[in-house]
């Protein structure tokens, strides 16, 4: 073997879901205290969508738009640091 290689386990998947079990998963607990569908409905009720006749591709949906702005906003992250 190389002596650049890295060497991964086998099992590093399941590993890594146990470490990020033992962490908590924030959008789980985020999901327990917010009704993002309701937040969604609210929004879409103030800013409907403009009609999709010009073309060009869907847009995403409204609740997955809702849950990325409250994380940007909990975390002070950018639209680049979303998509990373």
């Amino acid at each position: 073997m190389c002596a650049g290689m890295i060497k991964e386990s086998l099992f590093a998947a399941e590993e890594g879901e146990v470490k990020l079990d033992k962490l908590g998963d924030i959008l789980q607990v985020m999901e327990k205290h917010v009704d993002f569908a309701t937040m969604a409905a609210h929004v879409d009720e103030a800013a409907p969508r403009p009609s999709q006749e010009k073309g060009g591709g869907p847009p995403f949906p409204t609740e997955l738009m809702v849950r990325v702005l409250v994380l940007q906003q909990l975390h002070g992250l950018g639209d680049e640091q979303m998509e990373y």
